[in-house]
């Protein structure tokens, strides 16, 4: 029996919709851990409140032989890794930027004039670090035996036996 007879396309196309609904899932639970609502004035950046964020998982079957799930989020690295708080040099005067608008809970929009330099920038409080991706990925092997049952009777049932 040779690989391509165990892992075809169909099979691997079921690790990646696995792999994806369990990382999407655990995020899920971290977004609801977090209060269903958007981070804190002050807090480090948690998961965002958007379903684009949940829809930006995917993944693509490279060489017919592996499963890489991926993110177009902008700032998923951050999210996955956590970041420090950084000051926001280029929301200042000097860089050209006088007013931010910034949209509030209640939909209403408060405009901010930026400090003046670079020095008395304003403080982004960091994204936590989250680890929905692992976990998603650990929940996925767990379940990815029924898938591997399902494949092992296929192919052993098209084989011929002498």
């Amino acid at each position: 029996m040779k690989d391509e007879d165990f892992v075809d396309e169909a099979f691997l196309r079921k690790i990646g919709d696995l792999l994806v609904e369990c990382i999407v899932f655990e995020a899920g639970k971290d977004f609801a851990k977090q209060g269903n609502r958007p981070t804190r004035i002050g807090e480090p950046e948690g998961i965002p409140r958007t379903l684009d964020f949940f829809d930006s998982f995917s993944y693509r079957i490279k060489d017919n032989k592996t499963v890489e799930v991926y993110s177009d989020w902008p700032w998923i690295k951050q999210i996955s890794e956590g970041r420090p708080p950084y000051p926001m040099t280029w929301l200042t005067q000097q860089e050209g930027v006088r007013r931010v608008p910034m949209k509030q809970v209640d939909g209403t929009v408060l405009v901010r004039a930026t400090p003046s330099s670079p020095e008395h920038a304003w403080i982004h409080p960091g994204f936590k670090r989250n680890t929905f991706i692992r976990r998603g990925y650990d929940r996925a092997r767990r379940r990815m035996d029924k898938i591997l049952r399902e494949q092992v009777t296929k192919v052993l049932s098209g084989m011929n036996v002498a």
